[in-house]
């Protein structure tokens, strides 16, 4: 089941979303990289806020690109629950 989904690296295109998974996390870490006195950029806005902005267009773009390279579910129509039994004297 492991083998069959998105998260498992075994096609190039899935361990390039594995890889860019790994790095948002790394990249979440902001204060780590030293971003938080860093000063402004174009001379008005601050560094810390153009890399939110870009770390969440960034997390946009994964996050779609997983939606469309995820399986498709299965539908099935067939599917009863315990309340949709007709045979149900009790109904």
């Amino acid at each position: 089941m492991f083998k069959d989904s998105v998260w498992y690296p075994n096609t190039p295109r899935n361990a390039a979303i594995v890889v860019m998974l790994v790095g948002m996390v790394v990249l979440h870490h902001s204060s780590v990289i030293g971003l938080m006195d860093a000063g402004l950029l174009f001379g008005w806005l601050p560094v810390q806020l153009a890399f939110d902005l870009a770390y969440t267009v960034l997390a946009v773009i994964l996050l779609y690109w997983v939606y469309t390279v995820a399986p498709k579910g299965e539908e099935r129509d067939d599917v009863s629950t315990p309340n949709d039994n007709p045979m149900d004297p009790n109904q």
